[in-house]
């Protein structure tokens, strides 16, 4: 079996693979990662409500954006005796190309979600990911093979309603994992219309982004939505029609396979 792992700022992702299939995953706080023993105590019980003990992982492969917990996946590393492979690895074989001045400055998951994205939509693909900033990474099929071109970072929607609320105090709180089944664009009332900023503002920042892309790079573009709050926004985002909530794992268990990991 595979451990695959997307520490992100927020929320760490973890996800085990017996023979190339997603068995189950499941996320941890990254904030718990300030506790090593506490944490690996997590993981512990995590795989073992799976009925899956540690000696069937023969492989743990990771992504990691968070320097500050690198520390943690040493001591859970020096623990479980298990090899952590990191995707930032200069040794690891990626199955695409980056066109960066500095290919190290795009980001592990990024590069991961590319080369999911890319062998799904076996096209120019543009990938948007809903996670603490909002992100757009393009790739395009240069003779067969994919090309990272790079990307945008935008605010993530937790975050804008996060400052809004503190900076404005008589506003409410939204809790944004509870939206309303439907949104008019005008709202009637202080809710509603936090709402509708939160819905159809992200619309217009999404469909105006993906519209320059499109212009700049010269291509149709499939577009695959990722990331928490990616089903928040499909109802109402005209040129997202898919999405893959798992496409970091996806990613990861490929550049396992490339590498001849599993």
């Amino acid at each position: 079996m595979l451990l695959a792992i997307d520490c992100g700022n927020t929320e760490i992702v973890f996800g085990v693979f017996n023979n190339s299939n997603l068995y189950n995953s499941w996320r941890i706080k990254t904030f718990a990662t300030d506790n090593h023993q506490k944490f690996l105590s997590l993981i512990f019980k995590n795989l073992e409500s799976l009925n899956i003990s540690i000696h069937h992982i023969k492989c743990v492969i990771i992504a990691s954006v968070v320097d500050e917990a690198s520390s943690c996946w040493k001591f859970v590393e020096d623990s479980i005796s298990i090899p952590f492979v990191g995707v930032s690895n200069p040794s690891i074989k990626l199955p695409i190309d980056i066109d960066l001045p500095e290919p190290s400055q795009a980001g592990a998951d990024r590069i991961v979600n590319s080369v999911a994205g890319s062998t799904l939509a076996r096209s120019d693909v543009i990938i948007v990911d809903f996670g603490t900033a909002t992100t757009f990474d393009i790739i395009k099929m240069i003779n067969g093979k994919p090309v990272y071109k790079g990307g945008i970072i935008a605010p993530g929607v937790n975050l804008s309603v996060e400052v809004l609320s503190k900076a404005a105090s008589k506003l409410p709180v939204i809790d944004i994992n509870k939206w309303p089944d439907k949104l008019s664009v005008i709202g009637t009332n202080t809710e509603d219309a936090m709402w509708s900023g939160i819905v159809w503002g992200y619309v217009g920042l999404i469909e105006g982004i993906i519209n320059k892309i499109r212009s700049e790079a010269e291509g149709g573009f499939e577009i695959i939505a990722t990331g928490g709050l990616a089903g928040l926004y499909l109802p109402y985002c005209e040129l997202i029609k898919w999405q893959e909530p798992n496409l970091t794992l996806l990613g990861l268990n490929q550049i396992a396979e490339e590498n001849g990991f599993i």
